[in-house]
């Protein structure tokens, strides 16, 4: 940052920025909460454990703005991005909220590509998402797919950007750290095709325990297996269920129906991972 804009932003209060007065990039950033930078194809990026893990993906932000107190570590990063240092009341102030990450950067957003071709690798889990719209629970559940080794995530119609801003907090920059593709029902049925089972997250009657569900001729045979998870509030569409080779539920307790969808993948994906790795 040139002198004249570090004197600017370090000396401002808390509850206003004229970003006029700043780097017109800052412009970005500026009431953060109310933006939704998708339609720019940029992204927002966190704290240090989301940059960095953007960083390790090849990722490189157009400007990473920071905190003093981070500043020498930035520098010390940023040979292929400008960094830009300002007071903790500055960049709360430009943002418009408490921020307590210590540095925020901006980077183009990745494109999803479709998922093409067959699988190959034996044995593998992939993770399916239709029509999760919360991009909260997006973010978590691709967390807790890169943390137990889960091959990918296909992402089916109706999902909220895996690079919303949410989603990324959410992910805790993980959606960097698994291969992520789009999805539809021909993807779905190419799967098929090539002898991977399907699993469908479903209340129907059809739906057996982790227990109950055998995974040994799947096993044997090598193929993919596809956990699919779908919306809160009225699941999987009937098309989708029909290319389904199995449904799996969740036993529940005193009168509970159904677990938060972001709770609900993190146990059948450790189970399923541990079933299948038992048979």
């Amino acid at each position: 940052m040139t002198e004249p804009a570090r004197e600017v932003a370090a000396g401002v209060a808390t509850s206003t920025l004229d970003v006029s007065s700043v780097a017109p990039c800052l412009s970005v950033l500026s009431k953060l909460k109310e933006k939704d930078l998708a339609a720019q194809k940029l992204m927002i990026l966190e704290g240090r454990i989301a940059i960095e893990k953007a960083l390790d993906a090849g990722i490189l932000p157009r400007f990473l703005v920071c905190t003093e107190a981070e500043e020498e570590y930035w520098r010390s990063r940023s040979a292929a991005f400008p960094v830009r240092a300002m007071s903790h009341e500055a960049l709360c102030a430009l943002v418009d909220f408490k921020f307590h990450r210590g540095a925020i950067a901006v980077a183009d957003m990745p494109k999803l590509v479709p998922f093409e071709g067959a699988v190959t690798a034996p044995r593998e889990v992939f993770l399916c998402l239709w029509d999760v719209t919360d991009p909260s629970n997006l973010g978590a559940l691709l967390r807790t797919a890169a943390g137990l080794g889960v091959a990918g995530a296909l992402l089916g119609p109706g999902c909220a950007n895996p690079y919303y801003r949410k989603a990324i907090r959410a992910s805790m920059g993980n959606v960097f750290n698994i291969p992520l593709w789009s999805a539809d029902l021909d993807t779905l049925q190419s799967f098929n095709r090539n002898g991977a089972r399907i699993v469908a997250a479903s209340l129907t009657e059809k739906a057996l325990t982790i227990a109950e569900l055998s995974l040994s001729p799947w096993n044997k045979q090598g193929g993919p297996l596809v956990l699919i998870l779908g919306n809160e509030g009225y699941g999987l569409p009937t098309e989708v269920l029909n290319l389904c080779t199995d449904e799996v539920r969740i036993p529940m307790a005193r009168g509970v129906d159904s677990l938060n969808v972001a709770v609900a993948g993190g146990i059948l994906m450790y189970e399923l991972l541990q079933h299948c790795a038992s048979h």
